[in-house]
């Protein structure tokens, strides 16, 4: 019987040691509607390495612009971000130029500052997208005459 008992307290302290982490994030504010990403598999390119395989993304209508979201497969519901950035895959009509901003929704806040790598000719592009303080942002992709937009919590 202590045996049981004392097996019960320890699964009971892991358990506790496991959640601490997700209960100390700052909750998104109320007034920020984070866009909740698509799980759906991006065209086919040949900038990309095999197949297309499914993962979540935010697509616009006209499912031109994909912008990966690989980071929503965690178990946080908010977006960290380091000193590298956040690294972000993009989908985008053929050829075009891809232009990236951000604006923080929610206070004051220098631009998104945007790292995009010269010459993917395809319709995949890579960046680096650098938040210079935690909050609500609102992030738009516009190449050709698509636009994609959404928005994000981030916290340091």
């Amino acid at each position: 019987m202590k045996t049981v008992r004392l097996l019960v307290l320890v699964t009971l302290f892991l358990v506790s040691c496991r959640t601490p982490a997700a209960q100390t994030q700052p909750a998104p504010n109320e007034a920020c509607a984070v866009t909740q990403p698509v799980w759906d598999k991006p065209p086919e390119d040949s900038a990309v390495q095999g197949a297309p395989a499914f993962g979540y993304y935010f697509i616009n209508a006209d499912r031109s612009i994909w912008g990966s979201a690989s980071w929503k497969e965690q178990e946080e519901k908010t977006l960290r971000v380091n000193e590298e950035g956040l690294k972000m895959g993009w989908f985008r009509p053929e050829g075009a130029e891809l232009v990236i901003t951000g604006e923080r929704m929610d206070a004051e806040a220098p631009p998104l500052d945007v790292y995009m790598p010269c010459c993917y000719p395809n319709r995949f592009q890579s960046s680096s997208l650098f938040f210079p303080t935690e909050g609500c942002w609102e992030i738009t992709a516009k190449a050709a005459d698509s636009v994609l937009s959404f928005t994000l919590w981030v916290w340091p």
